[in-house]
């Protein structure tokens, strides 16, 4: 590492959070002082369409230790993040979102975790103020990530992590277009850890994270590290064939026993029920292949309109 070489980058991923900018400055810059570091702040504008922007270039005038990205449009959450640790220059590097719902005062406690020897520190939110809809389908997201990846983090969906340049620069080789930092973390084999860290209700601007965006997210994870659901749906195949024979042996004891009477209200639910499971495996399949196809496309994860430097 040469002399410049900054011991720490921050880095965030920023969209419509012009209300939380200045906040979010001071209370860093004041962290960063504590610990009397070396030390950059990525901030990346994912497409904002407030005044982000403009307040992200005066704090660059006003702080050489901020470096502004402005990607082209709004790319989402995983990829502005995946913008900024690749811009980024120091020895171990804090992702984090701008909306001040994380506490940059926990910078230092995973930073020192970082500094044991961990690969990667992911947050835990030990007291969530997230409402009960969220807690429930965060904590199930969990538990699945966990047994598909095999790495037991209580909060894989928190905003605040860390880690050292040697994964960074191993996960900036990745080609495929859905990213989730923990899986890949988890799939290169570094040493995880897991620390608490504080957390609060939204206090700036709206969630960009509304009910069906959380479920579109959830399916985007599930179909992207894992073909389970198409392994499912082979088991229920199979389940519905064993009891389609038994059906057909009950229809055809009546028949015989009781001769031929009609069962059309039977046959019919039947035969609707049987045509929604086709069409749902179906439809999983075409999803499928439809990341297949972006994938092969090869398109770029994000593009930069310009860097403030």
């Amino acid at each position: 590492m040469c002399a410049e070489t900054p011991e720490l980058s921050i880095v965030l991923a920023i969209y419509n959070e012009e209300e939380a900018l200045h906040e979010l400055y001071e209370r860093i810059t004041e962290t960063m002082k504590s610990l009397e570091l070396s030390y950059e702040v990525v901030a990346v504008d994912d497409g904002s369409r407030d005044q982000s922007q403009t307040l992200l270039s005066e704090l660059r005038a006003q702080d050489p230790r901020w470096r502004v990205v402005r990607l082209s449009r709004n790319f989402g959450q995983s990829a502005a993040i995946y913008a900024g640790l690749t811009l980024s220059k120091g020895r171990y590097a804090m992702m984090m979102d701008a909306d001040l719902q994380m506490f940059p005062e926990d910078i230092p406690l995973l930073y020192e975790k970082l500094r044991e020897g961990y690969d990667m520190v992911s947050g835990w939110r030990t007291n969530r103020k997230d409402n009960l809809f969220r807690h429930v389908m965060s904590r199930m997201l969990n538990k699945y990530i966990a047994y598909i990846t095999g790495c037991p983090l209580h909060d894989h969906g928190c905003s605040l992590k860390g880690f050292r340049r040697a994964m960074i620069d191993r996960m900036k080789e990745f080609t495929h277009r859905c990213r989730y930092l923990p899986v890949d973390a988890a799939m290169l084999g570094g040493r995880i850890a897991e620390v608490p860290v504080r957390h609060r209700p939204r206090s700036h601007g709206k969630s960009k994270y509304g009910l069906f965006k959380l479920f579109q997210t959830a399916f985007t994870l599930i179909t992207t590290i894992t073909i389970m659901p198409l392994q499912a749906i082979s088991a229920l195949g199979i389940l519905f064939s064993f009891a389609g024979f038994a059906m057909s042996g009950r229809v055809l004891y009546y028949r015989l026993m009781h001769g031929n009477i009609l069962m059309l209200e039977t046959v019919v639910a039947i035969f609707f029920f049987m045509a929604g499971v086709q069409l749902f495996a179906t439809g999983l399949m075409c999803e499928y292949v439809g990341r297949i196809y972006i994938e092969t496309q090869r398109k770029p994860l994000y593009i930069i309109e310009e860097e403030v430097e």
